[in-house]
Formats: C-alpha cells, structure tokens, sequence
C-alpha cells in the first residue's frame, strides 16, 4: 500500500481546495491525468473506487431516463471487461438526509453485474470502512459493482464548503486520517462525476491518498473534446436567477474569446440597473430591486449589480457587444417595456425575443469564431405564461446550427429545455452538467480536475 507523505498531501489539498493559485489550464490538466483505459494493467479482482455522478432526482422513489446515469456506462462496461471489483459512490443533492437507493435500484436495472447497496459504510468515530463495507468488497466477483449511501451523510465530505485558509491545516491532518482509511477499500481511484465540481472531501483529498487514479471514460470525453471545443466560443447567452453565473460570465469575458452576450433571466435585471448608474439614467428592475424581496430567489442584491458593473467595464475594454433585453413579460402575464416597481419579470418580451434572434443570426453571418454557447432558460419556462421565451431561443440555437456554427448547451434547464421545445440533434451537443461546465468556460479551477492532476504528477 502506497505511504500517505504529509506535506505533499497538504500542498495538493491546498491546490485542490483553492487556496493556492491553479496553476494550468483546463486543457494542461486534462494532458496529466490518465485516462481510464490506462488502468487496462490491473489484474482483475482489483478494486477500484469510482465517484459517479449520482444526484439524480426521482418520482415517488422512482429514477426515470437520466442522461446521468447512463453517462456511467462506458466507465462501468471497461471496468467489466477488466475484471475490476467496482466501488461505486457519490452524493445526491445537499441534504445530508438524501439516500441513493433509489439510485441504485435504477442503475441495477440499467447494467448488469450489481452487488450489493451498502447503506452504512464508514465508521467516523472509529474513522474506519465499517465491517459490512469491507465484506461487501470481498464479496463482489470480478466485473462486478457495489454502490455506497450518499457519501454527503458524512460530515468529513462537507467541511471544505466553509472552511477558511486559517481552518485548513487542522483539517488536513482528519483528512488525510480518513483518506487513508478509504485505502481499506482499494487504492484505485477513478472519477466519472463530471457534474460534481464542488470542494467535497471525495474530488478533492480522497485521490490524493491513492496508489493510481484515473478520469472516467464520459468525463473525459465531455471535457477533452466538447468543453475544450465549447471554451472558444464567440457567443454565449446566459439567463436564469443564479446570480453567481455574473462572476463566471465575467470570467468569460475576460479569457478574450467572446465577441457577443446575449443575457437574459435574473442576470439581465442586475447587468440592467449596473448599466444604467453607469449611464446616469433611472430604471426599475421591479422588485426584484426592492430590498424588501431580498428573501425572494429573484431579488438581485447590490453586490451583483456591482458584479455587472464589472463585468461591462470588462466587456467595453475587450470590445464584446451585450445586449440585454428591451421588454418582458410580467408575473400578471402583461408585456411591458419597463417593469414597474411592484412587479416581476418572468420572461422575455416579444421584441426581445426577436432582437436576439436577429443578433445571433447577424453575429453568426459575420464572425470567424463559429462557436456558441447557452446556459440557462429565460424565463419560468415550466409555466406555459411564461416560456415564450424560452422556446424561441431554442429556434435561435437551431438556426445557428443549421448556419454551420457549432452550438453548446450547458446542462440542468438549458438542456431540458432544448429536449422540449426541439432535440438533443438541434445543436452539437448538450452537457449533462451545468456548473461545471460554466467553471471551465470562465477559466475556475475545477476541484476534481486539480486532485487527480496533483495525484498523477506523483505529488503525493
């Protein structure tokens, strides 16, 4: 079994959870992390752990046609034919309460070769795999598969999200106690979880603690080819009330690619009252303004429209056009020009809807950069009221494709939306995530991608 060196492992948790600068890009990261058919070496019986992407929603218990869990079969059919006893694990949702065994009862019904589901699996006291997990393990024959409960019901897995700088030593030492625990299950690490881009325990430290580690058939493919494709984009359209998408479309901007922004959603009303302070004028952004909404998901605080006053002072120094919309549909079911102080918008109006529709097509006609690139819905698009919008943008991805430029979809709404209002062939191709895929066309580290790359560099 490998040695656990201390220091190494602090520096590379450090580099994993953000504290240190990246150093590589996306692109460099992806050329120092094996792939999954370098591990074709291991004798077959050898355990080999793999973070799937699990967190998947169900209906009354039941899992239906999720892109997520078939995205896993490429890395589990490799590992059937090597003979690999397989640890499957992930997370489903944030609520520590969430179980997978809905999950599994799907994925036993999607792939053959299941063992068993396994719901307590480690021991924090003890910081140990519990008996049953163990025995699970040495239970499975080769080419078989286990998966584990929610590895999120563990405390250890959530402490990164709110631990600072000062906090991380201390919490280094319990990590790597518990990373080398997980050795009692095998010392081969892969990642097929492309959508979980966060600061958990199992992408950032549980690799560092490996003996060989490996990037996932489908992650490799989705990043290697579609997102290195997806981050030369010229165009992006971005909407929807995650304010958070401001700094990444900031980051966007920054990289130098895009040329044209279409915005639309709650990231519209904040880039809309940032330009016009910026300009001197008064406009309402309704209540979503109204500090009094400030519990509402919708209500756009200061700190983002300052936010968008950035990310324009950015776009007019790299000379990237924005355009944002001039009407909308409000929550009474009116079309406005303005929004009056007491309403919301819920869409786009039908001038808007159009506008963007004639810049994409005259951005298309015109640039060298054939790329585009969509995130999010542009209004509540699961209401017919308001889904207009939303539903002609899709035409406007189709006809850009159809023009011979090629278009990317992020995940989550966008891609749902697209399956609704057209099909995943109506564009180049749809990612199964959307935050992560945000994260690499903004130039964000991605945690997972920074643990593997340290792991395989030998750093441990």
């Amino acid at each position: 079994m490998p040695q656990l060196h201390a220091d190494t492992f602090a520096r590379a948790l450090r580099l994993a959870a953000g504290y240190d600068k990246a150093r590589a890009t996306i692109e460099e990261r992806l050329a120092a992390i094996p792939t999954a058919e370098s591990l074709s070496d291991l004798p077959p019986g050898t355990p080999v752990w793999i973070r799937a992407d699990l967190d998947v929603a169900d209906v009354d218990g039941v899992i239906g046609d999720d892109p997520r869990l078939k995205s896993l079969h490429e890395t589990l059919e490799l590992g059937r034919r090597q003979g690999w006893r397989m640890l499957v694990f992930g997370h489903r949702g944030r609520d520590a309460d969430s179980t997978l065994e809905y999950v599994y009862q799907r994925l036993r019904d999607l792939e053959p070769g299941a063992g068993p589901f396994i719901r307590d699996w480690f021991d924090e006291h003890a910081e140990t795999l519990t008996g049953i997990a163990v025995k699970g393990v040495e239970s499975l024959k080769p080419g078989q598969f286990l998966v584990l409960e929610n590895v999120r019901r563990y405390d250890f897995e959530r402490r990164l999200w709110t631990t600072t700088e000062e906090q991380l030593p201390q919490l280094t030492a319990q990590f790597a106690r518990v990373a080398t625990a997980m050795r009692q299950g095998g010392t081969v690490y892969l990642n097929d979880a492309i959508a979980s881009g966060n600061k958990d325990f199992s992408t950032t430290a549980m690799p560092l603690a490996m003996g060989r580690v490996a990037l996932g058939v489908f992650s490799r493919r989705e990043l290697a080819e579609h997102v290195v494709r997806a981050r030369e984009a010229g165009l992006v359209c971005f909407s929807g009330m995650k304010l958070d998408k401001l700094k990444q479309l900031h980051g966007v901007v920054a990289r130098g690619r895009v040329e044209l922004i279409l915005a639309g959603g709650g990231l519209a009303m904040a880039l809309l009252k940032a330009s016009a302070e910026r300009d001197g004028r008064r406009i309402s952004i309704g209540a979503a303004g109204d500090p009094a909404q400030r519990e509402a998901k919708a209500y756009v605080p200061a700190t983002a429209v300052e936010q968008a006053r950035k990310l324009l002072a950015t776009a007019e120094e790299r000379g990237v056009r924005v355009v944002l919309p001039v009407d909308f549909v409000l929550d009474d079911g009116r079309v406005a020009d303005e929004i009056p102080p007491d309403a919301w918008q819920r869409d786009i109006g039908p001038k808007t809807r159009q506008l963007f529709h004639d810049e994409a097509l005259a951005w298309a006609g015109s640039t060298k950069r054939r790329v585009a690139f969509h995130n999010g819905v542009m209004g509540q698009f699961e209401n017919r009221a308001f889904a207009a919008g939303t539903e002609s943008l899709v035409e406007t991805l189709k006809a850009l494709h159809a023009a011979g430029v090629a278009v990317y979809v992020g995940g989550g709404e966008g891609r749902a939306a697209l399956e609704r209002y057209g099909s995943l062939g109506d564009v180049t191709h749809a990612f199964t995530a959307g935050g992560t895929i945000l994260k690499c066309l903004a130039d964000e580290p991605l945690p997972f991608l920074e643990a593997l790359a340290a792991q395989a560099s030998g750093q441990d």
